[in-house]
């Protein structure tokens, strides 16, 4: 158990080297502002990983509110409805992307479209089993 909690500690290491490689580089402005993005995406994950164990293992209250079956079902309920809406802005886009001829990204959003069912039917799979 402690060893899947020091996993994110390498999170803030991968960090510090992006940023040195940012600094010591000389890449392209835009492969800096990739690196930036990817660093701060990393160390913010990495973060609150940590800060959630934390307090997972410090402070009672949290941890009641965290497992509450009421905030469970709460959480659950509003990632579905995020999961529909998500599909229809992508439907959404899809159009745009075709009526502006960018088939390429048209292509692209209908994968993903496509491909969204597959995984959550995947997913529903693998979590009803551990269940």
């Amino acid at each position: 158990m402690k060893n899947k909690h020091k996993l994110w500690y390498i999170g803030y290491i991968v960090s510090a080297i992006l940023v040195l490689i940012i600094l010591f580089t000389d890449f392209p402005k835009t492969a800096d502002i990739g690196l930036l993005i990817l660093m701060s995406i990393i160390f913010s994950i990495s973060h609150t990983q940590l800060m959630h164990n934390r307090m997972m293992k410090n402070d009672i209250d949290y941890k009641v509110n965290v497992m509450d079956e009421r905030n469970i079902s709460i959480k659950e309920k509003s990632g579905n409805i995020m999961n529909m809406i998500t599909m229809v802005l992508l439907g959404i886009v899809t159009v745009i992307f075709i009526s502006f001829d960018y088939f390429i990204p048209a292509i692209i959003t209908g994968v993903i479209i496509a491909v969204q069912p597959i995984i959550l039917i995947i997913v529903s799979n693998m979590i009803e089993k551990k269940m």
